[in-house]
């Protein structure tokens, strides 16, 4: 058959020195942006400032936020889907949200943060001291710690705080299910110190970002530990240490 019957047959025509026929392709519709904002707050619904929030999605890194003063963050992102939330801050239970932007182009969400748990145990104040004159005198005194000062800490430019400890012997980090790795010193987990303020059954990743660490102290055995970060539960585990800069 030749060409001309196949257009007949298509109920088209060929007329003299017209174009040839082309395709065009369907307009593309504007792809809609899907904004989500919110704001942290604690159990007393007091705004969480700086608090760290990070997007996800599929298991990657949409964006790293911080919350304002007023603990309220916004996010823009022109795609749909179920995203994850994950809030944290310094003395405070990392959180979860996971959120359908199927359903609204527009989402606010309220993350309650959970003030960790801790035990409150007697401070000696030093007449004089400053806040990381234990610090360094661990450092000078101990042969037996990993000490790692501010300035060596900005050097590593590590994102997460347990990754200061990947080159620490005797200390194996793991992925965690809730938010960054875990820590075992030698098999074992230790009590994470704050400020002197002991903090059990949490991973240091959950309670403590690099960028608020003025000095880590790390002890891979319980026989290295400085008596008055000595485990009083009972476990023969080292122990983490970490001095922050906030005051």
């Amino acid at each position: 058959m030749h060409f001309s019957s196949v257009l007949a047959v298509l109920g088209l025509s060929q007329a003299a020195g017209s174009t040839p026929l082309q395709s065009q392709s369907p307009a593309v519709p504007a792809q809609d942006v899907y904004a989500l904002s919110g704001v942290v707050v604690d159990e007393n619904r007091t705004p969480v400032a700086n608090a760290e929030l990070t997007i996800l999605r599929d298991g990657g890194t949409l964006a790293v936020l911080r919350t304002a003063d007023n603990g309220a963050f916004s996010f823009d992102h022109p795609a749909r889907g179920t995203i994850q939330v994950r809030a944290r801050r310094l003395g405070y239970q990392a959180k979860t949200a996971i959120l359908d932007l199927d359903r609204r182009p527009k989402s606010e969400v309220i993350i309650v943060l959970e003030t960790l748990p801790s035990e409150v145990t007697p401070v000696v104040v030093r007449s004089g001291s400053g806040r990381l004159n234990q610090f360094y005198e661990h450092r000078q005194e101990n042969p037996f710690g990993r000490f790692m000062d501010r300035t060596e800490i900005e050097k590593s430019g590590v994102r997460l705080a347990s990754d200061l400890l990947r080159t620490v012997p005797g200390a194996s980090l793991r992925a965690s299910r809730r938010y960054g790795n875990t820590i075992r010193l030698r098999g074992c987990q230790p009590v994470i110190w704050v400020d002197k303020v002991p903090i059990r059954d949490v991973e240091l990743d959950e309670i403590a970002d690099p960028g608020e660490i003025a000095g880590l102290e790390i002890y891979t055995s319980s026989t290295t530990v400085p008596p008055e970060f000595m485990d009083r539960g009972g476990r023969s585990c080292g122990a983490i240490v970490v001095w922050t800069r906030i005051n």
